[in-house]
């Protein structure tokens, strides 16, 4: 069975999504070194503190960007077992999201309401994509 355009599109938004995860873990290595180092002279405990902060932010977001593409070439492939992990994926996003918004709504933000909507709201898509029975067929499920 040839493969569908719509994994075909999902494929390409997660390893899109995967490069950004990837970026911003890079960014909190910079932002924690460059700010422990701006504090290091008159600071060394939070020097530390931000060192280590932005070091165990920076590896989680690259362990999740590794994690979107390696399921992204799953989808391409094909694999069932990508589609099944992706759900599980985009369900923990989706929480995220849904806890996001609940934290946004006690300090409220326009910019991060919307943010955590629209992530919901393709997370949500996703999941129809995934769950649909032409899309399970498709995979072998």
């Amino acid at each position: 069975m040839h493969r569908p355009m719509g994994v075909n599109v999902l494929g390409v938004l997660m390893i899109v999504a995967g490069l950004g995860f990837a970026a911003v873990g890079f960014l909190f290595f910079f932002m924690g070194t460059t700010g422990a180092s701006a504090t290091a002279p008159t600071h060394g405990i939070v020097a530390a503190m931000l060192a280590a902060l932005g070091a165990a932010a920076g590896v989680i977001f690259l362990l999740f960007g590794a994690l979107h593409v390696v399921l992204a070439i799953g989808i391409f492939r094909m694999r069932n077992v990508a589609r099944v992990f992706t759900i599980f994926l985009f369900i923990l996003i989706g929480a995220g999201a849904c806890l996001g918004s609940i934290a946004t709504l006690l300090s409220y933000s326009h910019v991060a309401l919307a943010w955590n909507g629209s992530l919901l709201a393709v997370d949500l898509l996703a999941l129809w994509y995934l769950l649909r029975p032409e899309t399970k067929a498709a995979f072998g499920a």
